[in-house]
């Protein structure tokens, strides 16, 4: 009993030893005509037993299984299952191995394994479906957790689009009428790799491009020389982007036009609507479809730069409106400025939408630019351009100073000539003692009178000359140009001493008259009375001049002079001007002879002192005896004494009378009248 036993056991052990199981099914990968070949792991087979592998295939999971092929190789690990139309639907596979003796042992099947389709959706929409299945449920030990899920585009490249555990999988489609072909991977630890059928459809984008930084985001709108809108934006990330829709807000967005190009990012408008308002804009991307995306979340307005000119101050008011929804936000302004149509050159700088230009010069014209900068300088807008010309206020053209002349009463008259075909406010004059160094005097206000005058009392005209000029105000009280310097003559007269009769003049030439000066006539004062007849013409280039009195030693000792210049012919404005220089006095000593004797009927009968260049209306001489008694009295220089009634006798006479300084003098002496 216990031999019998101990052989079937052998027997068993060696019949376990001998059987070869049926293969590890890992990978089936469907080729582009629907073919699937099968992957496996080769059975153990310790005993050389194997005889063939048997295929078996079903289009259900339920089967039935048709019989495919042998594969007499031991160690063949694949098998292509030819006209399998894979590429039409799922196909179920298991393997068995036959072994032993003519392959009578038969193992038991592998796991039923089948082949990954791929069901493709969503042809002619936005959307590509992708619907699929697992090789084997639950997943085989060795088989990956994910799938990998390609697609090409454009052909015959393949790209990655998706990883994932999910048997399905959806893909929103950025491009216009464009073909898509998938197919799904999963790999094996064992090396192999298993993959669906390819499935390949026509797509069509239905989605507009989001708003914001995806579609391109305005940077900056300027405005160019011409007043046109100038826009620049940063290109869209959106991968179907096909172009740029410009919009501009008037009492809605209204599309202006189309920018095509993802990477063109420049537009300029036709419209000049900039140089005399402020525009807003916006952007919004297109897609290959013509899907319009929503506008910009940054629209932007462009800056419209007022200039306003303030005639009297002679200043810019510049005004802007802020900008706003720049990238990194609005760090500061700055002004520039052309004159007369020569390069903007930086003029100030601005944190807030106003800015100032003085000081400008009448008759230019400026122009000015705003340009603002953002936080890093990197981003700049520029205003439209806005010009002026600087203009002056109502004024005369022209102011001339006809004349500085010294008046009798030894003041100085500044005589001015004015256009009156344009107002002004007025004239300054100015006064200087060495024609150089010129100080305010006075204000001449216009009455629309062409000849003006202003008199001056804070003079010493017997000691200096004065230099006079005139400035021209406008309306608004600005200086707008200076006449003619006028300076005035002063006189100096001098009695020769050694020629008693002769008095010496000179003088400084006037200036300066346009038309210079023709000549200078000399003007004499005895006893006071101006004399209005010049007693000489002295031509230019000559400025003394000898007077001899001789012919009026009867008159005062005090005799006086000016001069008057004449302008010369060619003034601008049809006139002779002429000046007048202070009054010079000579004085010559007063001299009296008196006889010490006369002979009533002799020659001398008369006696008569003679007096020359004194006073006549303080002339007195009186005659007294030898007692005291008066015995003659006169006030008059050419009345004598004939001694009538007297006897002859020495007299006492005294001789009263005013020289030409006014100085009261007393003679005294004796008298003899002989008979």
């Amino acid at each position: 009993m216990r031999l019998f036993i101990g052989i079937l056991f052998f027997c068993l052990v060696s019949l376990t030893k001998a059987q070869v199981g049926p293969p590890s099914l890992r990978c089936i990968a469907c080729g582009p005509t629907g073919d699937l070949t099968l992957t496996w792991i080769i059975p153990l087979d310790p005993g050389g037993q194997f005889f063939s592998y048997e295929i078996y295939r079903s289009a259900v999971f339920a089967g039935p299984y048709v019989f495919l092929a042998s594969v007499n190789t031991y160690t063949a690990n694949t098998y292509n299952d030819a006209g399998a139309a894979g590429n039409l639907q799922a196909k179920y596979y298991f393997i068995k191995t036959r072994w032993g003796a003519a392959g009578t042992n038969t193992s038991v099947a592998s796991d039923t394994v089948r082949s990954i389709y791929l069901n493709l959706g969503g042809a002619g929409t936005g959307t590509a479906t992708l619907v699929y299945n697992n090789l084997h449920t639950p997943k085989l030990p060795t088989t990956a957790t994910n799938f990998t899920i390609n697609k090409q585009f454009p052909i015959p490249a393949w790209s990655v689009v998706q990883t994932t555990s999910l048997t399905n999988y959806s893909e929103v489609i950025s491009r216009c009428n464009v073909f898509y072909s998938y197919q799904i991977q999963q790999a094996d630890a064992s090396g192999c790799l298993s993959t669906s059928n390819i499935s390949g459809a026509n797509f069509k984008d239905q989605t507009p491009p989001d708003a914001g930084p995806t579609q391109g985001l305005l940077d900056s709108v300027s405005v160019n020389a011409a007043g046109q809108s100038v826009l620049g934006w940063t290109a869209s990330s959106y991968p179907d982007c096909y172009a740029y829709v410009i919009y501009q807000f008037g009492t809605t967005w209204a599309a202006i036009d189309t920018v095509y190009g993802i990477n063109n990012t420049i537009y300029t408008t036709t419209s000049t609507i900039a140089s005399t308002a402020a525009t807003n804009y916006a952007i919004a991307s297109l897609d290959s479809c013509g899907n319009i995306g929503l506008i910009s979340t940054n629209p932007q307005s462009t800056m419209l730069l007022k200039s306003k000119y303030d005639v009297c101050a002679r200043t810019t008011n510049l005004t802007w409106n802020a900008y706003q929804n720049l990238p990194l936000s609005v760090s500061h302004y700055q002004i520039y400025c052309s004159t007369n149509a020569g390069p903007y050159l930086y003029l100030g700088t601005s944190t807030v939408t106003a800015y100032q230009h003085t000081n400008l010069t009448p008759g230019k014209t400026y122009c000015y630019i705003v340009r603002v900068f953002n936080i890093f300088g990197a981003i700049t807008s520029s205003s439209n351009r806005s010009c002026l010309v600087a203009t002056a206020p109502p004024s005369s053209s022209f102011v001339y100073l006809k004349s500085a002349s010294v008046d009798p009463d030894q003041s100085i008259t500044v005589t001015l000539y004015c256009d009156t075909l344009v107002p002004c406010q007025g004239f300054n004059i100015y006064k200087s003692e060495d024609g150089a160094s010129f100080t305010p005097l006075g204000f001449v206000p216009y009455n629309g009178r062409s000849t003006l005058y202003y008199n001056d009392q804070s003079v010493s005209t017997s000691q200096k000359s004065y230099f006079y000029k005139a400035e021209v105000l406008d309306s608004c009280g600005n200086s707008r140009f200076m006449s003619n310097i006028g300076k005035t003559i002063l006189l100096h007269v001098k009695n020769d001493n050694d020629k008693i009769f002769n008095n010496n003049l000179y003088w400084n030439d006037y200036s300066s008259w346009t038309a210079g000066v023709a000549g200078y006539y000399v003007f004499r004062i005895v006893n006071d009375a101006v004399n209005p007849v010049p007693i000489d013409f002295v031509p230019y280039g000559i400025s003394t001049y000898t007077d001899n009195v001789e012919d009026i030693v009867k008159e005062s000792g005090k005799v006086g002079y000016y001069v008057s210049a004449v302008e010369g012919f060619g003034n601008p404005y049809g006139f002779q001007a002429m000046s007048s220089s202070n009054i010079g006095e000579a004085y010559v000593e007063a001299k009296v002879f008196v006889p010490n004797s006369f002979t009533p009927k002799g020659e001398n009968r008369i006696w008569l002192p003679v007096a020359q260049f004194v006073e006549k209306t303080d002339y007195h001489v009186t005659v007294f005896n030898r007692w005291g008694a008066k015995v003659f009295e006169t006030t008059s220089d050419t009345q004598g004494w004939d001694g009538s009634g007297m006897d002859d006798n020495t007299y006492v006479y005294l001789i009263q009378y005013k020289n030409s300084r006014g100085e009261f003098i007393e003679l005294k002496g004796t008298v003899t009248m002989v008979r």
